[in-house]
């Protein structure tokens, strides 16, 4: 499978014959448009227009019919009107090309008869085999092999810098910038419709390209989850991504409280969190992270050197430093601080950030950062000036470029201010050194280079209990399709997990207050009571649930008030009853499994109770998972805290907790038709006491 990919992803990228379907003398027409632009790339291969009027079209031969060629193109790019895409598709795959590119939009982006077009245009590549880009894309670029094949004539200069765009209009303007800034481009890629190739494929490919240093994408969703997941996992060059969609109205509807807390956004960051993908939240963030990775040597080690003339730039690049964990201001060593002050001796502080004050000439900034950068604590440098008449920025900027070449260390360079800055911005930009307008994101520019280095490296997966209850399951599934439920009640909830060997607290159902007090004095005070309702997801909403039950006369009182909370609250609500609960004590965590569409199964993990909607403090990691990644998912949280003894309280039974997650994760494997099952609260007693599980929430499809 992935040899096939890559062999047409090669069509596609190095093709040896292009032909233009829909090729046009008429340069306001794509097709006119794309044919220009491979012509003037320079493309060395040989060029077929197709064009149902034959003839001669920007001075090449002309073809009426793709079929009349005397060689197999390896690469098609169509531009026509959709109503003529289908039948000359048909053609392509009669004649057997295997790499199209299909320009032309009006498919699904547009109606349900466009989303059909699309569907018969599918299955017309599926049955001759071939591989598709788009519709309604933007077409591609090998730079190194002088390739353009969009109708874009935005060409950029060669580089490392590989980008792949779900929008046309997005990679019109990643390729403008990388005009402006002269950052170098190997490959780019406009996906459209993602009717076929999407940014796996992208990923499988470029991910073995010697040409590819880093791989940028802007996505607005992912098509194929997991196997979006498996190609990140193969690839060997760092990925930086700009996925929009993270506002509520992209969330995924779901009944729990980890569902609604964790929208589909979520799951992508935690996808993006396993994987080391550099997510960044705008546009901005992409071309900063992509400047610096592409032309920056590996930032080795977290810690962070100032150079500055302005010791308020200094301070702002220390404060950035706090806002990004992959960094760090580090303590310059004394025998640099000693050198430093040896060679500039007006230095206003030796300190990390090193400030040569004000007067200092470029001689003293360049002289620090080439003492600072042997300082065995620092993996990078930020140099920072403002245009004072005292230094010369363009002076600096040729002295960083030539210094880049043979530090041992990277370095980024900010020039705050405006036209002052400019040409000694545009000499940094003409030698490639990362350069920006601030403090921040000079700073935040390193944070990027070191996240390159924490890499993605796969773990075993934890080992999972032998225990089973898939049994259970099929019965509730079964019960619940003759009723045509979509939810399971809290007991049924409970027997799953108790299937599958999640404790539960001993309890009872009772319909009389009788039955409660029976059933309280068999179980043992105090006790819990809450409201039994298919219709009632969150009890305690409606004051659904009462603790601390202790006799009989409270047991029989709390009966008659959950009712009449539960008639007023949700007057239509089916009550099964009351189920009375063995009272447990402990610190309240939830655990959710909920299933994403793309991923597939997710684990959510937080404070419980009502916290997890105060704090909105949600932890998620994929599953399956190793034990790291189990450990980080629980140390991340606040929960975390609490559960590992805060302000004198003795430790939590961590043991048994995760051992209840790798029990989640079974069922979550063993049974797809499970959707939600949330357990909150999870009662986490102290070390070596256990844990039990006492409400269940589950949703099935």
């Amino acid at each position: 499978m992935i040899q096939t990919v890559c062999t047409v992803m090669r069509e596609f990228f190095s093709p040896d014959s292009i032909a233009v379907v829909g090729a046009s003398s008429d340069l306001n027409k794509i097709g006119g448009m794309i044919l220009r632009n491979i012509i003037g790339s320079g493309f060395g291969g040989r060029i077929y227009p197709i064009n149902i009027k034959g003839g001669t079209i920007q001075g090449l031969k002309a073809y009426a019919s793709i079929d009349l060629l005397d060689e197999l193109p390896e690469l098609a790019v169509m531009a026509l009107p959709s109503e003529l895409v289908l039948g000359e598709m048909e053609k392509l795959g009669r004649i057997g090309v295997k790499a199209v590119i299909v320009i032309t939009a009006g498919f699904k982006e547009e109606s349900s008869q466009g989303r059909d077009l699309e569907n018969r245009l599918n299955n017309i590549s599926k049955m001759y085999g071939m591989r598709v880009i788009g519709p309604n894309c933007f077409g591609l670029m090998n730079v190194h092999r002088r390739l353009n094949s969009t109708f874009s004539s935005l060409f950029p200069p060669s580089g490392g810098i590989s980008l792949s765009s779900q929008s046309g209009a997005v990679g019109s303007t990643m390729l403008d910038w990388a005009i402006h800034t002269n950052n170098g481009i190997s490959k780019f890629i406009s996906l459209g419709n993602k009717m076929d190739v999407d940014e796996a494929d992208v990923i499988e490919y470029l991910g073995d390209d010697e040409d590819t240093s880093v791989i940028g994408i802007y996505s607005e969703g992912i098509t194929d989850g997991r196997r979006f997941i498996e190609a990140v996992s193969r690839s060997k060059k760092p990925i930086v991504m700009l996925k929009s969609g993270r506002s509520a109205a992209g969330s995924m509807a779901a009944s729990s409280h980890t569902g609604a807390l964790s929208g589909s956004d979520s799951v992508y960051e935690a996808v993006f969190d396993r994987l080391n993908i550099i997510r960044v939240k705008d546009i901005e963030e992409l071309f900063d992270a992509l400047s610096v990775i592409s032309s920056s040597r590996p930032m080795l080690k977290d810690g962070i050197a100032v150079i500055t003339n302005a010791g308020g730039l200094g301070v702002m690049a220390a404060d950035a430093c706090s806002d990004h964990p992959a960094v760090r201001m580090s303590q310059l060593s004394p025998a640099t601080e000693k050198r430093v002050r040896k060679t500039i001796p007006t230095v206003a502080s030796t300190h990390n950030p090193v400030d040569v004050r004000g007067d200092a000439t470029n001689d003293m900034i360049t002289g620090a950062l080439k003492i600072i950068a042997d300082d065995e604590n620092i993996g990078g440098a930020a140099v920072l000036s403002s245009p004072l008449d005292s230094i010369d920025l363009n002076s600096i900027a040729v002295a960083v470029s030539e210094m880049k070449k043979k530090l041992n260390i990277p370095v980024t360079v900010a020039f705050a201010g405006g036209k002052t800055c400019e040409s000694a911005l545009s000499i940094l930009r003409e030698n490639r050194v990362p350069s920006y307008p601030s403090p921040d994101r000079a700073v935040r520019a390193l944070s990027f280079l070191r996240r390159v280095q924490t890499g993605y490296t796969k773990k075993e997966d934890t080992i999972l209990p032998e225990t089973s209850g898939r049994w259970r399951v099929i019965e509730l599934l079964d019960i619940a399709k003759k009723e045509f439920r979509s939810s399971l009640s809290e007991d049924e909830g409970k027997s799953i997990l108790s299937a599958y060997g999640i404790p539960v607290p001993k309890e009872a159902l009772a319909v009389s207050p009788y039955d409660a007090v029976t059933a309280a004095e068999s179980i043992g005070y105090p006790v819990v009571m809450k409201i039994m309702s298919p219709d009632i997801h969150h009890k305690t909403d409606i004051g659904g649930v009462i603790v601390n039950v202790k006799t009989a006369d409270d047991v029989r009182e709390a009966f008659e008030s959950l009712m009449v909370r539960c008639r007023t609250a949700v007057p239509d609500a089916k009550i099964d009853g009351v189920s009375v609960q063995k009272m447990v004590s402990g610190q309240e965590v939830i655990l959710s499994m909920i299933r994403d569409d793309q991923f597939g199964p997710v684990l959510a993990f937080g404070l419980g109770g009502i916290y997890v909607e105060i704090f909105g403090e949600i932890a998620r990691t994929l599953i399956p998972m190793s034990d790291d990644d189990l450990d980080r998912m629980i140390m991340s949280t606040k929960a975390y805290r609490m559960l590992s003894g805060a302000r004198g309280k003795p430790p939590a039974d961590i043991d048994s907790l995760k051992d209840i997650m790798r029990r989640m994760m079974k069922i979550a494997l063993e049974n797809p038709e499970i959707y939600e099952l949330e357990i909150n609260p999870i009662m986490v007693g102290k070390k070596n006491e256990g844990s039990w599980a006492v409400d269940a929430l589950t949703t099935i499809r």
